[in-house]
């Protein structure tokens, strides 16, 4: 299994919008954004920012991008919860759930829940997240343009329709009724859990397919309790879950090695590769090393 990519791409961020409301110094307040220098020629402000590759997916230093685009942002240490606002638009994100949003601050209008394949991490002090999400937040797929090692994001194209109750920006996530028909739209016949936590019972069926990574999801629910399984062709870290946990180890089961992630002796990830898939498991009530080697078991 690949370790997380750390990838850094050598590019700038032009961010080209009006200049009201720009920082240039970041306020403290828990985060940072590092590797970060403002330059403003015209209407047109650059960025020169270190973006991250992580499971395929760009991602960008969260408190320097809204903060250039005139954004109030504001860090819950406790909660792991980042808001950010313009007066007009607001979002909510958490560290390591892979749910993003917009609504108006002064209607009821709310974007869909959107997956964008990879959940804000920290880095070194920094959130980072997908720079996708400034598409939902600006409320217009054309607002952010990458392309040739460069990133674009264009804060004056803000749909028009962004606020109506009931906007939603595409979710790259399609739902399926039945595996077998997942497999099909997947063009794979991936293995799937035959066993499973007591009271776990199979929920959503979906896959994501874009440009960027092609990976079933499969939703097992326990009450309030949630067991994501997800399997791809794709390299790398497929987990969206770049969090630091106390303990990372490797398990062997048969010739296989098992990663297994979490804390006081539980487990909160657990991947491997095999014949050409990338499997990961992840429960969000962490199991123990036993049940989710017992729950591998039965997909090789």
């Amino acid at each position: 299994m690949n370790k997380l990519s750390t990838a850094i791409m050598a590019c700038t961020l032009a961010l080209t919008f009006p200049m009201t409301g720009l920082a240039a110094n970041a306020p403290k307040n828990g985060l940072t954004a590092t590797h970060q220098e403002y330059h403003i020629t015209g209407n047109k402000i650059v960025i020169k920012l270190q973006p991250k590759v992580i499971n395929n997916v760009t991602m960008v230093p969260a408190r320097a991008v809204f903060e250039a685009l005139g954004f109030t942002v504001k860090w819950d240490e406790k909660k792991k919860a980042f808001h950010a606002e313009n007066g007009e638009r607001e979002t909510d994100f958490v560290i390591g759930t892979d749910s993003f949003f917009a609504y108006s601050t002064h209607s009821l209008g709310m974007t869909a829940p959107t997956s964008l394949g990879t959940a804000p991490v920290t880095i070194s002090g920094s959130v980072y997240v997908p720079v996708g999400l400034f598409r939902i937040i600006l409320g217009n797929e054309n607002a952010v343009v990458v392309k040739d090692g460069s990133i674009s994001i264009n804060g004056d194209k803000v749909s028009k329709d962004a606020d109506k109750k009931g906007t939603e920006i595409p979710n790259p996530y399609v739902s399926y009724n039945t595996v077998e028909d997942a497999r099909k739209a997947m063009g794979v016949d991936f293995a799937v859990p035959s066993l499973l936590p007591k009271n776990y019972k199979q929920d959503v069926i979906s896959i994501i397919n874009d440009t960027e990574i092609k990976m079933a999801q499969i939703v097992y629910q326990n009450g309030d309790n949630k067991l994501y399984y997800r399997v791809s062709q794709n390299s790398g870290d497929i987990s969206g879950d770049y969090n630091e946990y106390e303990t990372t180890k490797t398990v062997a089961i048969g010739e296989l090695k098992i990663t297994l992630k979490g804390n006081k002796g539980l487990v909160s990830i657990a991947s491997w590769e095999s014949n050409g898939f990338n499997y990961c498991l992840m429960p969000d009530s962490a199991l123990s090393v036993e049940e989710l080697q017992a729950i591998i078991k039965s997909i090789i």
